[in-house]
């Protein structure tokens, strides 16, 4: 008689079990993959205008390099919740390892990159999937969607500024960096990676070409609002009208303007 019983009650907690909503420790364990996708396009903002731009390939990653880390809790034996954390080098090292996951509900995060770096080619993504489900005895792909985390910028200088001064240096800067230019074309900088929500400052020096005289351009903070992630700031800098004195510098939606202040070049020299 023991054994007529046995036999049912299996079969019901296998039944209880076989639920895809039933996420209990007891139900198992199951195995998950992962699939980032990494989104190209982001925000540029230029001369109070706001479009696309595709970041160029050679800066976007592999979803496989992400490192990734998930966290999440189950129930054990005893229905208890317990916590999990772990992390790995790599998407493609866990996907190799598929590693068995008590079933419960979990949160991943996907990073690519040095999130306090500041420089050419210091791109920064992230990526996250939230509260997805490892469901026992079963093997789960997910797609993830992945995007740029820290902002970046360009620097342009028009011909109008080159007609009016030689040996042009210009500097942005951040919080933590000076990035410095000598501006001799129009033609645009290299892509330059920064730290979102933060303000930046212009400064610089050159000659005018009329007259030989040293100017200046005091360090001034540019702009109305700070960076923000995923998005191209167009910074352009032009020579004020005929005569003047001045710059004009593109940046967000707004215009700052810099007075130049005139140097001496060898000022121990009576």
């Amino acid at each position: 008689m023991k054994q007529k019983w046995m036999i049912p009650m299996l079969a019901v907690a296998l039944v209880a079990c076989s639920s895809e909503d039933d996420l209990q420790n007891n139900c198992g364990k199951g195995t998950v993959t992962f699939a980032p996708e990494v989104a190209s396009e982001i925000a540029q903002v230029e001369t109070r205008a706001t479009s696309g731009y595709e970041l160029p390939a050679e800066l976007i990653p592999a979803g496989e390099d992400f490192v990734l880390a998930i966290e999440g809790s189950y129930l054990d034996e005893n229905n208890q919740t317990q916590n999990y954390a772990q992390s790995w080098t790599s998407v493609a090292a866990f996907n190799l390892e598929k590693p068995d996951l008590q079933a419960g509900t979990y949160t991943a995060t996907f990073t690519y990159g040095d999130p306090a770096a500041e420089g050419v080619g210091k791109a920064y993504f992230t990526g996250e999937l939230a509260d997805f489900a490892v469901k026992a005895s079963k093997t789960t792909t997910y797609p993830v969607s992945c995007k740029l985390a820290n902002s970046c910028f360009t620097l342009q200088v028009t011909e109008w500024m080159l007609n009016y001064y030689d040996e042009i240096q210009l500097t942005i800067h951040t919080a933590t960096n000076d990035f410095s230019y000598t501006m001799n074309s129009t033609e645009v900088t290299t892509l330059t990676f920064i730290c979102p929500e933060q303000s930046l400052s212009f400064s610089g020096t050159a000659i005018k070409s009329q007259n030989g005289v040293a100017v200046e351009f005091p360090k001034t903070t540019i702009g109305t609002s700070t960076v923000a992630a995923e998005t191209l700031y167009a910074i352009s800098v032009d020579h004020g009208t005929a005569g003047a004195g001045s710059l004009t510098i593109t940046f967000d939606d707004s215009f700052t303007e810099v007075e130049e202040v005139e140097v001496e070049l060898n000022p121990d020299v009576e």
